[in-house]
């Protein structure tokens, strides 16, 4: 299980270093393709990495690579959106996700407190969603692009020599 993982990560990363074309766009394609993760795309999510590359101007097929790559991460992700807005915009205690799930099992007295809460909670997910975005996207184009410009023909080599996975 953990061999066949390792292979596909090795054809990526082989795919992704074989790209003809030019640092930018294979950095700005790869990071858009990333960042839909941080998105709830509902299964959308590797047709809108292949298109939304196009926007930047962007390799598709990098974007492509970039958004099955992590597709794994995804739970991950999305709490992290929860956690860094709430950070960002605290949730008083009326509003925790427990105080709502006791009142739905009890019974919903008040349903504007429910409906306030949750757009309280949905708040602080699009916030720390943008600021996860914008974070992460700075990050994962510049370290792409630098190890595209630089260090693309060793990495190949690399990778396609050496990283020897048994069948």
């Amino acid at each position: 299980m953990i061999n066949k993982q390792l292979r596909k990560l090795k054809y990526l990363c082989i795919r992704l270093l074989r790209i003809k074309d030019k640092a930018h766009s294979v950095a700005s394609g790869f990071t858009v393709g990333f960042l839909m993760n941080f998105i709830p795309s509902f299964g959308f999510g590797p047709f809108l990495s292949t298109i939304s590359p196009k926007l930047v101007r962007g390799n598709p097929v990098a974007g492509f690579i970039g958004g099955i790559a992590f597709v794994w991460a995804f739970p991950l992700f999305f709490y992290l959106n929860v956690v860094v807005g709430e950070a960002l915009l605290p949730i008083s205690v009326e509003t925790k996700i427990d105080i709502i799930l006791e009142e739905l099992e009890e019974g919903i007295e008040e349903p504007e407190e429910v409906i306030n809460a949750s757009l309280k909670i949905g708040k602080a997910f699009v916030v720390g969603m943008l600021t996860n975005i914008l974070l992460f996207g700075v990050g994962i184009y510049f370290f792409i692009y630098y190890i595209i410009k630089k260090y693309r023909r060793d990495l190949l080599r690399i990778v396609h020599k050496n990283w020897n996975l048994s069948k």
